[in-house]
């Protein structure tokens, strides 16, 4: 599994806080207290596969939670995405 550094989690948690939110570790995630998302930390450089994003889309359905991506890149900035399930089926 793609996992972020202990300093992009930091630079996350840190940023979430700064604009007014409680963020609490969970597992893997951030859970957002007092609100509905759960988030993910990657690295700009670290490439994820889509059983990874299932498992988190997974894993945030399960809680009741959206599921957003924080993607730090490299020069601390943090942009957040919003993701929704989509179902492929095969023909």
């Amino acid at each position: 599994m793609t996992e972020s550094t202990n300093i992009d989690k930091f630079i996350v948690i840190s940023d979430l806080k700064s604009r007014g939110k409680k963020p609490v570790e969970l597992n893997n995630y951030i859970l957002i207290k007092d609100n509905e998302y759960v988030v993910m930390v990657l690295n700009e450089n670290n490439k994820i596969n889509a059983k990874e994003l299932e498992r988190f889309l997974s894993f945030s359905s399960k809680i009741n939670k959206n599921s957003v991506i924080a993607v730090v890149d490299k020069y601390g900035d943090v942009t957040y995405y919003f993701l929704s399930e989509v179902r492929l089926n095969k023909k």
